[in-house]
């Protein structure tokens, strides 16, 4: 009875402790954290707005983090209140030229009903922070945590880590989870095309951020050498990127990639499509354009609102291959990240990496009535999917361009021929996630799997709450971000008067999916422990997507996934592609004009091979 008394009042005084122990960073300063409460017994430890790096102000503008040098303090800080986020417009979806996708406002309209008080906005330049979020550990102390370094989504030019909150994975699955700012847009990715500024400055905070992490996470209980980056969107793209960055190596030890990958199409820029960018900001702020210095010196003084306000509309901002544009420091991305894992150039780690089903569908709807589509909507949309990829070097390539858009349309023309409107637009859907989102990540899992496991999903399950269904389309599966709803417990997270909106089937589903991603954290599998679930890793002779739906979570069938049409994405469609337009490349004989017989001959090989491929 004595012991059982001495143990509870243990417990009641570690649970009255209004502060969490103090943490000190070595050649940094002493921070004091709080707790994050709900229904009194329930907490987790927060640290939050950590500097990582010096301010990347003034001279540090357009310039790698500076870390060797850690802002510092004396006494203790007070790590309570969130860092303002990285400089970024604040779009809505009615703005033309910086519009909110659909899905993003709905997502963000969610996730502030579960908030007892609207959410603040603040920006800032100065913006190198983390957060850390630790398990209250006062009577129940577990040896070097796993650690989750989540990088937030946004396509590189917004985003926050400040925008979800991480309370259930933390308390439920005892991980230690980082959210890292980086810098975005014209901040992070403007490159000058020479060493003054080779640009991929926000990728280079994210390592700064997970050397950081190396050398102080021991200190809030968590496992240096059980590190998994994390990431969703861009933050996914991110990740990818970090597989094959040598600035990366060492950093961590597995990775989850959340709808978005790195061998997405234009995932990356190259030098020679930035060059027109620099020309392009130096004319929007009247600096010279050469010498680069004095470009650089001309930028730097700019106020940060104009340059945001100014120059994000200039370019669309993202990594770009640096390769050679600096001769005092490597290059991050040393080439196309395709052909750098087709050089095995990468870091083989293991890998948990999938998408949704029906990512873009809120982006391809034209209305809400739920119509569908016609067959001329149909065959104009894809043709215009298909002609962004498609670059030529002069105007005489048309009809190979046509026979590139027919072998397209012949792999998804509907069988039998339909005018339903429904079937149509279920068909470009899934012409679309196939294309951007299933090949690639089939591709990746066949350049990573015989390395290390790899894991891959299709998230199919929408969620049963009309709560979080609000303003998606009944037709719709699963967009862009609702998966996210499931993999941080939002349905668990709601005010108490909003807790019964929730159906409790999304909330012991909640409780699976982020029992996997956590397994994966803790053991580098995700049904390694506590779920009685069956997730194979991917083969390239037994390829397997764990399908997460409704009914039930099992691997993939031919029914559930079409295998033929990643093949025919990774391996012919490049094909089809090079043969196409092979005649814009030809040269032009003495006359000044093109070889009509050579062109003609061309054609007929690149009809024929078409033909012989698609029929075998």
């Amino acid at each position: 009875m004595i012991r059982v008394f001495v143990l509870l009042f243990s417990i009641y005084l570690a649970l009255s402790a209004r502060e969490p122990k103090q943490i000190n960073i070595a050649n940094q300063g002493t921070i004091n954290g709080m707790y994050i409460t709900r229904f009194r017994t329930k907490r987790i430890a927060a640290y939050l707005g950590i500097p990582y790096a010096q301010p990347p102000i003034d001279f540090r503008r357009f310039a790698p983090p500076e870390i060797n040098d850690l802002p510092q303090w004396d006494g203790v800080r007070n790590a309570t209140l969130y860092a303002p986020d990285c400089m970024q417009s604040d779009p809505k979806r009615e703005d033309i030229q910086n519009p909110l996708n659909k899905h993003d406002e709905l997502f963000m309209k969610l996730l502030d009903s579960q908030l007892d008080e609207p959410r603040k906005k603040e920006y800032s330049e100065d913006c190198l922070y983390l957060n850390v979020y630790v398990p209250d550990d006062q009577y129940s102390k577990v040896e070097g945590y796993p650690v989750m370094v989540w990088f937030h989504g946004g396509d590189f030019v917004r985003g926050s880590p400040n925008l979800l909150n991480p309370f259930q994975l933390v308390l439920k699955q005892k991980v230690i989870f980082v959210s890292v700012a980086y810098r975005l847009n014209i901040f992070g990715f403007f490159s000058s095309l020479d060493s003054e500024a080779p640009g991929n400055f926000g990728l280079l905070d994210q390592v700064a951020a997970l050397s950081w992490v190396q050398k102080n996470i021991d200190v809030f209980g968590g496992d240096p050498d059980n590190v998994c980056i994390f990431g969703h969107d861009a933050g996914a793209v991110s990740v990818g990127l970090h597989l094959v960055s040598s600035y990366s190596a060492g950093l961590f030890q597995k990775a989850i990639a959340m709808s978005g990958n790195v061998l997405s199409p234009a995932t990356v820029n190259t030098a020679r499509k930035e060059a027109i960018t620099v020309d392009k900001v130096a004319n929007a702020f009247g600096c010279f354009r050469r010498p680069t210095f004095q470009l650089l010196d001309c930028l730097r003084r700019v106020q940060y609102q104009a340059l945001l306000d100014l120059g994000e509309p200039l370019a669309e901002w993202k990594p770009i291959v640096d390769n050679g544009l600096s001769n005092v420091s490597a290059a991050f991305i040393s080439d196309l990240p395709s052909r750098l894992f087709k050089t095995d150039a990468y870091t083989p780690v293991p890998i948990l990496t999938g998408y949704t089903n029906m990512e873009d569908a809120l982006l391809l709807e034209k209305d809400d009535k739920g119509s569908g589509i016609d067959q001329k909507e149909f065959d104009r949309s894809r043709e215009e999917i298909i002609l962004s990829d498609i670059t030529v070097d002069n105007s005489s390539c048309f009809t190979n361009q046509h026979h590139i858009q027919e072998a397209v349309a012949f792999f998804y023309k509907p069988i039998p021929p339909t005018d339903n409107q429904t079937i149509l637009r279920k068909l470009l859907l899934d012409f679309y996630t196939d294309k951007v989102h299933g090949s690639t990540t089939y591709q990746l899992a066949k350049h990573l799997s015989g390395h290390a496991p790899v894991y891959l999903y299709r998230f199919d399950l929408k969620p049963f709450s009309d709560l979080a269904n609000e303003g998606v389309p009944d037709w719709v599966g699963v967009p862009h971000n609702f998966d996210l709803i499931f993999t941080f417990g939002l349905p668990h997270l709601a005010k108490p008067e909003d807790l019964s909106k929730w159906d409790y089937r999304d909330k012991s589903i909640s409780e699976i999916v982020m029992k996997m991603w956590t397994n994966f954290a803790w053991y580098s599998n995700p049904t390694n422990s506590g779920v009685i679930i069956e997730w194979d890793p991917f083969e390239t002779e037994k390829p397997g997507y764990f399908i997460i739906d409704r009914q039930n979570f099992t691997m993939s069938t031919p029914e559930t996934i079409n295998y033929k049409a990643f093949e025919f994405w990774t391996d012919f469609y490049p094909k089809v592609v090079e043969i196409g337009t092979k005649c814009c490349k030809e040269p032009i004989d003495d006359s000044g004009t093109n070889s009509l017989v050579t062109g003609t001959v061309i054609n007929s090989l690149f009809v024929l091979h078409v033909i012989l491929v698609l029929v075998s």
